[in-house]
């Protein structure tokens, strides 16, 4: 017989909060638990497992709603491969762009930046002075 786990337990092995496991809960990611006579939610290692596999994608960038497409593919061999893979690919895509994204901007704000405070040298400027820098440009 395998190890039940109060929600506390439960959450600290799996690295995350209570409300996060409630969440995932209300959510449909974790399954509802089995409710002990005092009416503590009580978990097995298949829900540790769960609550690790969400957290693991999550931190590879899947959203939860791809995570549960992922987790209701489970067990359907290539399709799910497939659809994993895709999921990941456009999620790459998203954050390169992202990443081009922040990059132009930051260019931007250090050309700025640059130009303001060599403006501001010439002039003698005081900080209040960078809100019609922003405006100007």
């Amino acid at each position: 017989m395998s190890e039940k786990l109060l929600i506390g337990q439960l959450a600290r092995r799996a690295g995350v909060k209570p409300d996060s496991v409630r969440f995932y809960e209300r959510s449909g990611l974790l399954a509802r638990p089995v409710r002990s006579a005092n009416g503590y939610r009580s978990y097995d290692e298949a829900a540790l497992e769960r609550l690790r596999f969400i957290k693991k994608a999550q931190s590879l960038g899947f959203s939860l709603d791809e995570i549960k497409r992922i987790l209701s593919l489970r067990g359907h061999g290539k399709t799910t491969c497939r659809c994993v893979v895709a999921m990941a690919e456009a999620t790459l895509e998203e954050t390169e762009r992202k990443l081009r994204e922040t990059r132009r901007f930051a260019a931007s704000l250090r050309k700025h930046l640059t130009r303001w405070k060599a403006e501001a040298n010439q002039r003698g400027s005081h900080a209040a002075d960078f809100c019609k820098l922003i405006e100007a440009s």
